[in-house]
């Protein structure tokens, strides 16, 4: 009875890129965009919802629980749409200005739509609307500005969206 052979050296994992419908194997000659691959990193999704979780409760301690959502819902907001929607670039050095027209969002797994990193990133304002709509008074809530918040970005992160610029706002010219 003879053992199969096996090669002391075994290839290296390969790198799997999740979406919608599947996971796919990464190119290994594809460069990989650092801004962004922190995303798929273990972990990144939990500390996200842990520092939106901490703001939550830091605000219910000056506030009732119902208005404190609505103000992390428009802090969020706020901060995710400058970060993700309207600030251009990367701050690595090694890409050498590949990226400096591209948005975090348009950066986001190569562009790809309907990844799951993209559908958790469009269902936490929803959820956060949610949040703010139900756990505050109905009668002296703000629904007019949260309604207004999620709209925003929800509208941004479709893919109909992917790297237009409204009446040329925040569009990058290069004088030659």
């Amino acid at each position: 009875m003879s053992t199969p052979v096996t090669s002391p050296r075994t290839p290296p994992p390969v790198k799997l890129d999740r979406v919608s419908g599947g996971v796919y194997p990464r190119s290994p000659n594809v460069s990989v965009n650092k801004n962004v691959e922190w995303i798929n990193s273990k972990g990144a999704w939990t500390f996200y919802l842990a520092l939106i979780f901490l703001n939550w409760i830091l605000l219910s301690t000056v506030m009732s629980p119902g208005y404190a959502w609505t103000y992390v819902h428009l802090i969020h907001g706020v901060l995710t749409y400058y970060l993700l929607h309207w600030h251009k670039g990367s701050p690595i050095d090694m890409d050498q200005g590949k990226y400096d027209k591209l948005t975090f969002w348009e950066q986001l797994d190569d562009g790809v739509q309907n990844t799951t990193n993209r559908k958790f990133f469009t269902a936490v304002p929803v959820v956060l609307f949610l949040l703010a709509t139900h756990g505050s008074d109905y009668r002296r809530q703000p629904l007019g500005v949260n309604l207004a918040v999620v709209l925003v970005l929800v509208i941004a992160k479709f893919s109909a969206m992917h790297k237009v610029r409204l009446f040329g706002i925040g569009e990058v010219k290069y004088s030659s």
